[in-house]
């Protein structure tokens, strides 16, 4: 357990430093997946006795594109996710054919499961041409025939690539939900980022959503390049009236070679001013009957078409049992449980290479590029990632299936956490309060440091040990 002294120093210097959301890959650090043959034939043994048991979580299907439209700057100016420029339908289409394939190798694997989320994004999923939606759920239900009623289906996009046309197809395919990355209302603002998006691209997208009964989510960015409180606002106030039930409101991760890190870092709002932004946000909405039901989450009752969705994070389960399988281009996928034992538990990411995702399904292997292999106290702290997503931990859940007491094992920084107000420990939860939800990056980190130090020494000793392995492009990994 970490010294209170030392969580106590590392809340009064990290508090006022920018956080980096680790939402895509949970723990640990993609830096530390080494292993590059990841057992499939025996993920799949284990799934088999997860269903045998009655432990089965329902399968989190993720499908990406890998193909975003070109921007100047590029990427948006601020993503750091792996994409390639967009060069038209016939490439996006040979891609998907990729993807069929990749999916073919799961098939046996997924006998008896049933789908309860799946997920299209990206790159940008509403590059494609109506026709392909349709066969993209007909792909999905090929594997799951068994769908829950309560699934939720959605597709990621931009305002500005919706067509009536496309959101119809969408709708007649079988997925219910879209989700929009306007990230920001205001066009000055948006500019910034090099998209053409308009005001009336949102607008217009917004009400064909609801000519086809789809629901709609908005994914919107705070702590943007010159944004002020009253900016971030007037955006809200905007998404308000135009009866957006479902906001995602999240703070910009800044890092790598992007534009926002090298030439507009100076432009960003300090982390003070983001935390001040949080306040003012979460307070707006709760006051206009918005809920909210994650760290980055506000969702207003009385919409009939709402799906319980909510990034990160699966409402639909307490257990601490995952199965996300993501397929195509650097997709990532999670599978575990408590009951498996040591090294059971996978997270895996597909090839982040474009030419060698299509290689390896052209020589009728999993695209696999590498993985790591969990133990036990990896496998708690990416349950407690996914879990503080939703502000709340339940104690008595994860003590019932592991066997471990979550505020025992961690109980230094629970208490600092409390004494600042940010959490409140109860015997069979901890939430997060107040400023916490904003702070969930730090709180993960925090959590996690005592495992990063053993796994930063097992690398050490590898290296030193010579048991350095070398990937597909030459890279090193300890």
């Amino acid at each position: 357990m970490l010294d209170s002294a030392f969580v106590k120093e590392y809340l009064d210097t990290h508090l006022e430093e920018r956080q980096v959301n680790k939402v895509q890959h949970g723990f640990p650090s993609p830096r530390y997946w080494n292993e590059l043959t990841v057992p499939m034939d025996e993920i799949t043994e284990d799934r088999r006795r997860l269903q045998k048991d009655g432990r089965q979580a329902g399968v989190y299907l993720y499908i990406g594109v890998p193909y975003c439209i070109k921007t100047t700057p590029g990427k948006c100016g601020y993503c750091l996710f792996p994409v390639e420029e967009f060069r038209g339908n016939d490439a996006l289409e040979d891609y998907y054919g990729y993807v069929e394939r990749e999916a073919e190798l799961y098939r046996e694997r997924w006998e008896g499961s049933v789908l309860t989320t799946a997920y299209f994004g990206g790159g940008t999923s509403n590059l494609y041409r109506p026709h392909m939606y349709h066969k993209i759920m007909d792909l999905v239900r090929s594997f799951f025939p068994d769908i829950s009623p309560a699934a939720d289906v959605t597709l990621e996009g931009i305002p500005q690539l919706f067509t009536r046309d496309k959101m119809q197809a969408i709708r007649d395919s079988g997925m219910n939900r879209i989700s929009m990355g306007v990230q920001q209302v205001n066009e000055r603002l948006n500019s910034l980022s090099g998209r053409k998006q308009t005001t009336r691209h949102v607008v217009q997208s917004l009400e064909w959503a609801r000519e086809f009964g789809l629901a709609a989510n908005v994914d919107v960015i705070f702590g943007w390049p010159r944004q002020t409180v009253e900016t971030m606002l007037e955006d809200l106030e905007t998404l308000v009236s135009w009866e957006v039930h479902d906001i995602t409101h999240y703070e910009l991760n800044v890092g790598g070679p992007t534009d926002f890190a090298l030439n507009r870092f100076h432009e960003l709002p300090s982390t003070l001013s983001n935390l001040e932004m949080y306040r003012e946000a979460r307070d707006f909405l709760l006051d206009r009957g918005y809920e909210q039901h994650g760290a980055y989450s506000f969702r207003k009752p009385g919409d009939p078409t709402t799906r319980l969705f909510r990034e990160g994070y699966r409402p639909e389960t307490t257990r601490d049992t995952s199965d996300a399988v993501g397929l195509g281009y650097a997709a990532v996928s999670f599978f575990g449980d408590a009951s498996l034992g040591d090294g059971r538990s996978w997270s895996f990411i597909n090839q982040r290479n474009l030419a060698l995702y299509k290689k390896a399904i052209d020589e009728g292997r999993f695209p696999i590029e590498r993985g790591f292999r969990h133990q036990p106290a990896d496998w708690l702290l990416a349950t407690l990632f996914r879990k503080l997503l939703s502000m709340e931990i339940d104690r008595a859940g994860i003590r019932r299936a592991m066997n471990v007491d979550v505020y025992e094992e961690f109980a230094t920084i629970w208490d600092a956490l409390a004494e600042r107000d940010l959490a409140e420990i109860e015997p069979d939860r901890i939430r997060l309060v107040g400023d916490g939800p904003f702070y969930t990056p730090l709180v993960s980190a925090l959590l996690a440091e005592e495992r990063y130090r053993a796994l930063r020494e097992r690398e050490a000793h590898a290296k030193k040990a010579g048991l350095v392995l070398v990937d597909d492009e030459g890279a090193e990994h300890g």
